[in-house]
């Protein structure tokens, strides 16, 4: 499971880093008929290495806080996001 913020009307679909305990994501595609979660599932899923299918809106769907299901075990995930959580990450990448 991983906890992510939607930040919708950005002019670059990426992960940007933490906004709280949340993985914040840019988001181009407005949020009408699920067009900005597929974009979140497949940004992350891009910037983890994986399949657009490994990586799935839980919950959260109508809202900007989202829960993933993301197919990877938790040290490696956590190994994987370090680019953007971890102490020397610089925000936008």
């Amino acid at each position: 499971m991983l906890a992510v913020r939607a930040v919708p009307g950005a002019s670059a679909a990426k992960m940007v880093g933490l906004h709280g305990h949340e993985l914040r994501v840019r988001v181009c595609s407005p949020p009408i008929d699920g067009r900005a979660n597929a974009e979140i599932e497949r940004v992350v899923a891009h910037a983890l290495g994986l399949r657009a299918r490994e990586v799935g809106v839980l919950a959260g769907h109508t809202a900007r806080s989202k829960q993933l299901l993301v197919h990877l075990e938790p040290a490696e995930l956590m190994r994987r996001l370090q680019p953007w959580i971890g102490p020397d990450s610089a925000g936008d990448r």
